[in-house]
């Protein structure tokens, strides 16, 4: 079979930050090599469809819904959702066969891939306030992540995500589309395309949030009188996986954003191959990879899982009393039947 040629005219931002005008050449060859462009965003699309709905599914199970960090979990679950469902059932499919999808078309996929970003790190955002407002300011917890405050403050995330993503299609003219031939989105716009400063800017503020609570509450419950020695070990169980996750999550999109924007933009890895693997591969990895997270990192979780997947039987969980300890929880009761 002759190989396809695909060619598009247009204006690009690539991640490189080089523009090219008029005629963009983007051809595809067919090739046994491409089978894995294929298989690699789809594999990892559906497992982070399969986490992310465990995630969603597991917390309406365990009634969670009302416990404001179970609702911003669940909100951060569905963003991550939305990615990994693009890149699995639509993306994957497209590159393998070569789908000439109009550019209208795969700038809207762009434009909700985009959106779902921004609400993930938003909901990343309202977590890490939500265990440093309980961890410094337990009295106050209460009234600034009520039930009704929590669903407020997560409808905001996603209208300010709409805003501001149809400020910068409609507008600036920034689009986030895929090239007919191309493995990889690609930028269509002016300079404000590539700014990535406000992402790691967030990523930092994140990072530094979380490591504060994490000192505060490790010196919380070292200076606490621990008359269970069961109960000691439960609290410093709970503080290693919530660092482990505050810091392997704020690691993960950090390296997203430099695979993406930094090292996407370096000569040498100009290739097909390395383009494909530091921005494709890299933005579905981390949506997929942060469903895995909430889920090892989370006892809750952990327990269910074992409980409704598994088979296995557990302890009963005690009603954590503490608004400081049980802000590390996605929720504050889980009965698990002897």
């Amino acid at each position: 079979m002759k190989p396809r040629d695909f060619h598009q005219f247009s204006t690009v931002i690539h991640f490189d930050g080089t523009e090219s005008l008029g005629r963009t050449n983007h051809i595809y060859r067919s090739s046994p090599h491409d089978f894995r462009s294929l298989v690699i965003p789809f594999q990892l699309g559906v497992c982070g469809v399969t986490f992310n709905s465990i995630v969603v599914l597991f917390l309406r199970k365990a009634k969670s819904l009302a416990n404001p960090f179970g609702i911003i979990t669940l909100n951060q679950a569905v963003t991550d959702l939305i990615n990994s469902i693009v890149f699995a059932f639509i993306v994957a499919p497209t590159v393998f066969l070569t789908i000439p999808l109009p550019f209208e078309v795969t700038s809207r996929l762009g434009q909700l891939l985009f959106l779902a970003y921004d609400c993930c790190s938003w909901s990343h955002l309202l977590i890490t306030l939500n265990r440093f407002t309980s961890i410094f300011f337990p009295f106050y917890y209460a009234l600034i992540f009520s039930r009704s405050k929590t669903l407020l403050y997560t409808l905001l995330i996603w209208t300010l995500a709409i805003c501001i993503n149809f400020y910068e299609y409609v507008f600036v003219d920034c689009h986030f589309y895929l090239p007919v031939g191309s493995w990889n989105f690609d930028f269509k716009g002016g300079d404000a395309c590539k700014d990535i400063e406000w992402n790691m800017f967030l990523t930092a503020v994140i990072a530094i949030l979380d490591i504060a609570t994490v000192i505060k509450f490790h010196r919380y419950s070292r200076d606490r009188e621990q008359p269970n020695s069961q109960r000691k070990k439960r609290m410093q169980k709970q503080e290693f996986y919530f660092l482990a996750q505050a810091m392997l999550q704020s690691t993960l999109f950090y390296i997203e954003l430099v695979c993406c924007y930094n090292l996407g933009a370096l000569p040498f890895v100009a290739s097909q191959w390395a383009q494909f693997g530091l921005r494709t591969v890299a933005w579905v990895t981390t949506h997929a990879a942060d469903g895995l997270i909430t889920l090892v990192c989370n006892g809750d979780f952990r327990r269910m899982v074992s409980r409704n997947i598994l088979g296995a039987k557990g302890e009963s969980v005690e009603e954590l009393h503490s608004a400081k300890t049980s802000v590390f929880k996605v929720t504050t009761k889980i009965s698990v039947e002897p």
